[in-house]
């Protein structure tokens, strides 16, 4: 049998048998966006779509991922497939099976068994060593998801998991949880879903929940999050609110700490409620110190349960030493442990559901150098405009910036820059409205512009309005959501890592309206240093500018922001761009020069293909062989859609590409190159295969690379071959010069118009053709003729 029937007719009915629920084909993401590309039907690669064969549940929960292989096949060939999957979902469990052997393996141990029949729900639970109060909470683990009826937005398989592994923990009784999310990821959706899940479910005895941020902006945005709810189950909480008496009525409780900690009728707010209130206490951004500025509001509530997010996991200095009692109170591991589940940046590009970036690293002369004044008093980056003004600085800066962004016509995409000050942000964002000649161009958008709520709000909305450009110090910094921001710009150094996460992260979401396929980060100030490759990838392309004075970039020590303090100005200096790198990020935890990330893809290519050329191809020629290179590379951060869109090669087979890299080729045939040069030159493999004699011009040159339909024209095949079949494949061949092989071996494929309109329906194709196995090994026969060495 094949897999497809293995699994109807051997694993499904025993999974059912044992009481498992199960979901087939599993769509983990889309895999990585591609670089390249004008339209959104070329945002993904359908063939790097993630798709596990099975997740298995019980009782709603997921336990297990499991890879089907067809009866014929070996089991252990699933095991490292199920694991990868496993791993990406953090699943603990996997199974590989035949539909005979059924391979269990134990991802966080690497033990692994081969059991004669699937493990039971029960034997794996018992597996994990769990006690779980079902009767509480069994409710909550299969209440059914919200599907908005306008939008239709549903969760996504890693929300699922957050969520799942909230519940389990809750479950086995434990009251403190963190989930760390990168930005953009959903965190407060997965949240929302979380909570219309356990309201009902019915494990909240009371109903009760509080949804506490640090800022009006995230407390506002959490509110409107939550509209799947009655406006008359939402409050929220301020000191008007409890005056009023009616800060008790409700379900879900939007406040600010700052809100909850003043004084009303000789109590704090918070007080106004009893401890007991409350089922559960969300804490938003909880890597912030606001939760231990105003650990009384926890303490009040240190009955609920507890569920801490972030977006950013701590300093690596401050996991390495002890932290002292006060620093405890305030560390967000410490109080809420170690997430339970942790989505990264990198895993999130890798998945498809956030956009990669490229860095560029662009350095003057004073910040490579340094500035001494007319008084000798020395200067570096961290000073620029905190301790001394450089209008000629930033003036040159940004005469650059509005360059490099012609360059790369990216004058009209949304940018956001990070300055030191606000007085920095109102030059930067001037001098740019005079460099565009638009007064709308660039806008100052900090605390001390009267309307910079509603700067944000135009900011904020995607499409063509104004400003363009947004300058700001921290504003924008968390909670603002701009998807279609394609420029983050930093001329503001930084010492903090979580700082510099957040504001990259304003770059990161998937933006398909404007065809975003990655973004770019700009740096002026060094900012780039905090790069944190382990959770969130790297820029892995790094080019060396060509620029005449280039030298290798001093890395600077970097300081805080400090106020606003008359500082000294410094007239008339020379500044110039001194020292250009550039990146990409492939998310492999590291960065490299693109000359060193050439040579190791292209060692790696010799090395799978045994230092030959047609040994590569002819791994490419079979479905198998090619989906395990595709999975190898993928596992060496080796992409050929980066390659495409820095070397220009929009129309040329990913095998190609590979060769390029892999074997210097001067020049690479594109995929139309590959099927002129079939119908030219593999005449006689096809005229033998399907017994026609192809019309020649004198001189002996056949004409089926011609622009004509062989089968209906007075030049048409003789003989008794299969004459129509030649228009098939001149179909086909057109349909794989668009889209690649992998489309060829779908079935679905040939259910696209220009083949049902020659040829009828697929039955009816396979039936002409002489059987579907007739079709296939054709196919297999055109692929060896297709593939082969071109001339370099």
């Amino acid at each position: 049998m094949n897999e497809k029937e293995t699994c109807k007719q051997l694993i499904e009915p025993k999974l059912e048998s044992l009481g498992w629920e199960f979901e087939g084909q599993l769509r983990i993401g889309p895999g990585r966006v591609n670089f390249s590309g004008d339209s959104a039907d070329s945002m993904y690669d359908p063939t790097q779509a993630i798709i596990a064969d099975y997740l298995l549940r019980y009782r709603g929960v997921p336990l297990a991922i499991l890879e089907a292989k067809s009866e014929s096949e070996d089991a252990e060939d699933g095991v490292q497939q199920a694991s990868r999957y496993a791993d990406r979902l953090m699943i603990r469990h996997s199974i590989a099976t035949n539909g005979h052997d059924w391979i269990l393996t134990d991802n966080e141990s690497g033990e692994f068994e081969t059991l004669p029949s699937p493990p039971s729900p029960g034997d794996i639970v018992s597996r994990m060593g769990v006690t779980i109060d079902w009767d509480r909470w069994a409710g909550a683990f299969a209440a059914n998801f919200h599907v908005d009826q306008v939008t239709r937005k549903r969760t996504r398989p890693y929300q699922e998991m957050a969520i799942a592994q909230t519940l389990w923990e809750f479950a086995q009784g434990k009251d403190r949880v963190l989930l760390l999310m990168a930005t953009g990821t959903g965190k407060t959706f997965t949240v929302f879903q979380l909570i219309w899940k356990l309201m009902n479910g019915g494990a909240l005895a009371r109903q009760h929940v509080l949804f506490l941020t640090d800022r009006n902006s995230l407390k506002d945005q959490a509110y409107r999050a939550f509209n799947a709810f009655d406006g008359n189950e939402r409050v929220t909480i301020d000191k008007a609110t409890v005056s009023e008496g009616k800060h008790q009525v409700g379900k879900l409780f939007f406040a600010n700490y700052q809100n909850l900690d003043e004084d009303l009728n000789g109590k704090k707010v918070y007080q106004h409620y009893d401890p007991d209130f409350f089922d559960l206490v969300i804490v938003d951004e909880c890597h912030r110190s606001g939760f231990g500025d105003w650990f009384g509001v926890l303490e009040h509530f240190g009955g609920a349960l507890q569920l801490g997010l972030t977006a950013t996991p701590r300093d690596l200095e401050e996991s390495k030493r002890p932290l002292t009692p006060e620093e405890q109170r305030r560390d967000t591991y410490h109080y809420f442990g170690d997430p339970i589940f942790t989505y990264s940046l990198k895993r999130a590009i890798d998945d498809g559901y956030l956009v990669p970036y490229l860095l560029e690293e662009r350095v003057t002369n004073i910040d490579e150098d340094g500035y001494t004044a007319e008084d000798g008093k020395r200067y570096e980056t961290k000073n620029f405009e905190r301790d001394i003004v450089i209008p000629d600085r930033t003036k040159a800066i940004a005469a650059d910036l509005w360059d490099v962004f012609g360059k790369y016509d990216l004058r009209s995409e949304k940018t956001i820059i990070f300055c030191v000050n606000d007085t920095h942000a109102s030059l930067m964002a001037a001098e740019l409205r005079r460099l565009s000649g638009d007064a709308n161009y660039a806008a100052r958008i900090t605390r001390s512009e009267r309307n910079s709520h509603q700067l944000e709000r135009n900011f904020a909305v995607v499409g063509n309005g104004k400003p363009r450009v947004a300058c700001t110090v921290d504003l924008l910094t968390t909670g603002f959501d701009a998807p279609d921001v394609k420029n983050v710009v930093f001329v503001r150094p930084l010492k903090s890592a979580i700082l510099y996460k957040q504001m990259k992260g304003r770059g990161t979401r998937l933006c398909e309206d404007v065809n975003k396929r990655y973004f770019t980060i700009f740096d002026y100030s060094c900012a780039s240093a905090l790069e944190d490759a382990e959770f969130d990838g790297h820029p892995a392309n790094k080019q060396k500018g060509t620029l005449a004075k280039s030298k290798p970039q001093k890395k600077k020590g970097i300081g805080d922001d400090g106020p606003e303090t008359p500082k000294p100005v410094a007239e008339n200096v020379h500044v110039v761009m001194s020292t250009t790198n550039r990146s990409i990020s492939f998310g492999d935890g590291q960065w490299m020069p693109f000359d060193e990330y050439a040579a190791k893809s292209k060692e790696f290519i010799q090395t799978v293909s045994s230092k030959d050329i047609s040994q590569l191809l002819a791994i490419w020629i079979d479905k198998k062989s090619r989906k395990e290179l595709r999975e190898e590379l993928g596992d060496q951060d080796i992409y050929t859609s980066a390659f495409r869109h820095y070397l220009d090669l929009p129309d040329t087979d990913d095998v190609d590409i590979l060769a390029k890299i892999g074997f210097d080729l001067f020049q690479v045939p594109t995929r139309s190159d590959r099927v002129a040069r079939f119908w030219d030159e593999e005449n006689p493999w096809y005229e033998s295969q399907f017994g026609l004699t192809l019309p020649r011009e004198p001189g002996g040159i056949h004409t089926a690379s011609g622009n004509i339909s062989l089968a209906g024209e007075a030049k048409a095949p003789t003989a008794s071959g299969d004459n129509w079949k030649v228009d098939f494949w001149r179909t086909a061949l057109d349909h794989y010069s668009l889209f690649g092989i992998d489309d060829l071996e779908q079935a679905r494929t040939y259910a696209a118009p220009q083949f049902v309109d020659q040829f009828g329906s697929f039955q009816s194709l396979t039936t002409r053709y002489g059987g579907a196995q007739l079709l296939k090994s054709d196919l297999e026969g055109v692929k060896a003729h297709l593939y082969v060495p071109m001339a370099n």
